[in-house]
């Protein structure tokens, strides 16, 4: 028998090496369900289809290659959009598979008709709407291509029912998207004599620059010139305090170069802390959305990772030149508050976010995974625990997926421990997941800072209105972790910081997915 539609794009998802996909089912996606049995592509079932892209943007982000979620039409879809929007931010590779109203009945009132395409759009590198099956596979071809290429980021297909239910039409695949070049000899000798012309240069790299496999060679540039460099995928920005002190050094660079990072509100747009004199070269796959920035010298479109390695091997800049900037940041880099050291091995209860930290330290070895959520707990887990941490909640701001991601990163490094450190409010979003993560076997340990508030609201009132006008942020100190356990996993309430190390090690020990539910002071996010 002929091959449907669905039976072609699971082919072609084989074909590229897609082992999951995360997903919800709905009628108009039962067709592409039905095509993966037998195959070896398996579906991984959420409560949530935010949850399943979640799922994805932490697999294309850990593995560095598209991962790839399935919902179904309507309200299935727009569930997704919010979580599309922030793998848009941490520019995620992503292909999102999103089931349609029949192409046959558009216009005539369908079942959970509505412009899909549309809705997705603003927050997808591209969104199309499959039309026909000569076209389909041709499609997700180029859907994998582009999610990973340039800046990656997600794209969207929405395919409608009876097209995925007819069958395969096997015509030339579309050629894959345009490269983005890397940087030309001009443009290279233009940077690097500015770089050169320098007193305090510095490299600011984006999210997805900031993952390994670019990191490196931002690291190459630095290296070969003397540069110091941060990663720039926070949404505090100029204020991540995983910057530590070197976030008061950023006013005193005279030339910054951006490496796939917008001079976008995370750099207060060119503005303080920046020098009213600072100078700003950008390198990126993208067109700039301010090209008459006035401060913006140099706006180069290349692919940022084939420029900064290309710029590293050309560079002939003495680096000692600028030993006593880079020491400076270094030094203020690896610098923390003397309280902090207290608050690390204080006996107070509830404990300061830093208490938990300290705790968790000792099972952070041999490869493990931490995703952290944002949030004042989270900016205190994201600082805490610098050089472990895998994955933030990103430059969207938004906050509730680090259990899916947590979730997905155990897919991708099963044999490696995976914790999830996320607030109290943000346990409420995705909760149910301890189900998906039950049905799966992946025993992650999601550590839960409970100070009973939405935290990070409550200290923006205090710091706009004053404490007798905070208002709507106030939670019940609840047992999430015995949420946990009533959905089959493993739960730990700590109230006592003696208490921490021996609470993680049995939730491990465990072997279930597990909620380590912690008494915590509601502390303010640390800044410098």
């Amino acid at each position: 028998m002929s091959p449907n539609t669905a039976e072609n794009l699971v082919d072609r998802l084989v074909e590229h090496g897609v082992r999951y996909l995360f997903t919800l089912s709905g009628n108009q996606i039962l067709s592409l369900y039905d095509a993966t049995i037998g195959r070896d592509l398996e579906l991984i079932h959420t409560r949530h289809e935010a949850a399943a892209v979640h799922m994805a943007d932490a697999w294309g982000r850990l593995r560095e290659t598209p991962g790839v979620a399935v919902v179904t039409a309507g309200p299935g879809h727009c569930n997704a959009i919010g979580a599309l929007y922030v793998a848009r931010q941490s520019e995620s590779p992503l292909v999102l598979i999103s089931g349609h109203a029949p192409l046959s009945q558009l216009g005539k009132g369908a079942f959970q008709e509505m412009d899909q395409v549309a809705i997705a759009e603003p927050v997808t590198k591209a969104s199309w709407r499959v039309d026909s099956p000569e076209w389909a596979g041709a499609a997700l071809e180029q859907a994998l291509a582009l999610a990973g290429s340039g800046r990656p980021g997600p794209v969207h297909l929405s395919v409608p029912s009876d097209i995925l239910s007819s069958k395969a039409v096997f015509p030339e695949n579309a050629p894959p998207p345009d490269p983005c070049e890397s940087i030309n000899n001009d443009d290279a000798e233009h940077v690097l004599r500015l770089l050169a012309g320098a007193r305090r240069p510095l490299l600011l790299a984006g999210a997805a620059m900031s993952r390994p496999l670019r990191w490196r060679t931002v690291m190459e540039l630095s290296d070969a010139c003397g540069a110091p460099a941060f990663k720039m995928e926070s949404p505090r920005g100029v204020n991540d305090p995983r910057l530590y002190g070197a976030s008061r050094l950023l006013g005193r660079a005279d030339l910054v170069l951006l490496l796939g990072k917008e001079l976008d509100f995370a750099l207060r747009f060119g503005g303080p802390p920046f020098a009213a004199d600072t100078r700003f070269v950008s390198i990126d796959s993208h067109e700039s959305r301010d090209p008459a920035h006035p401060r913006m010298v140099l706006n180069l479109r290349a692919d940022p990772a084939a420029a900064a390695s290309e710029l590293a091997r050309s560079s002939q800049i003495d680096g000692a030149s600028f030993d006593s900037w880079r020491r400076a940041v270094e030094s203020a880099r690896s610098g923390t508050p003397d309280a902090w050291e207290r608050w690390r091995s204080s006996s107070q209860s509830p404990m300061h976010p830093l208490r938990v930290c300290e705790g968790l330290r000792p099972f952070l070895t041999d490869g493990a995974v931490v995703v952290s959520d944002g949030g004042e707990f989270g900016q205190w887990a994201q600082a805490g625990l610098d050089s472990h941490v895998n994955l933030i909640n990103g430059p969207s701001g938004a906050i509730g997926s680090a259990i899916p991601m947590a979730l997905a990163c155990k897919l991708a490094r099963p044999g490696k421990p995976v914790f999830a450190l996320l607030g109290d409010g943000t346990f409420g979003y995705h909760a149910l997941e301890f189900d998906t993560a039950l049905r799966y076997g992946l025993p992650i340990v999601a550590v839960v800072g409970n100070d009973a508030r939405w935290n990070a609201e409550y200290q923006l009132q205090l710091d706009h209105y004053g404490p007798k006008r905070t208002v709507a942020c106030e939670l019940l100190p609840t047992r999430y972790d015995q949420v946990a356990e009533a959905l089959g996993g493993h739960g730990e309430w700590v109230s006592e910081p003696e208490q921490i190390e021996s609470a993680l090690r049995r939730a491990l020990e465990s072997g279930l997915p597990a909620c380590v539910n912690v008494a915590i002071e509601g502390a303010k996010a640390p800044t410098f």
